[in-house]
């Protein structure tokens, strides 16, 4: 076996950078990686007056999501999209709403719209 040395400065140093790029570009794509939202979440949605309860059951395949929401004057469908930490969705029903937010593990938060108004939204996945 030939000692480190018998190589070359030059061919250590080209190896060593070679692991280094390719380390660093397994952490890049893994935190691309659509964080998973798959299951079934409790909502949390306030207004800075009103709090409601709602539920949606999410699907994922990759990027997307899609499921079911139920809240407590309406139900409706949700169709969306993960890209890394960040949560975008639609939920179409009589009164249609987007959501917006970030995932953390089994909790995420965000900001909400639907027929002119805001709120604020939290959630937690049901185990």
């Amino acid at each position: 076996m030939r000692e480190i040395s018998s190589y070359g400065h030059g061919t250590v140093i080209r190896f060593v950078s070679l692991v280094m790029l390719l380390a660093f570009a397994f952490v890049a794509v893994a935190a691309d990686a659509p964080a998973n939202v798959a299951g079934t979440w409790n909502v949390d949605v306030s207004d800075g007056s009103r709090k409601t309860t709602q539920t949606i059951v999410l699907k994922q395949e990759g990027g997307t999501i899609t499921g079911t929401f139920k809240g407590p004057r309406q139900s409706g469908t949700v169709d969306g999209t993960v890209d890394g930490k960040n949560i975008k969705f639609h939920v179409t029903a009589r009164i249609p709403l987007d959501y917006t937010g970030t995932v953390d593990g089994d909790s995420m938060k965000g900001t909400m719209s639907g027929s002119g108004q805001k709120g604020d939204w939290t959630a937690t996945r049901s185990k």
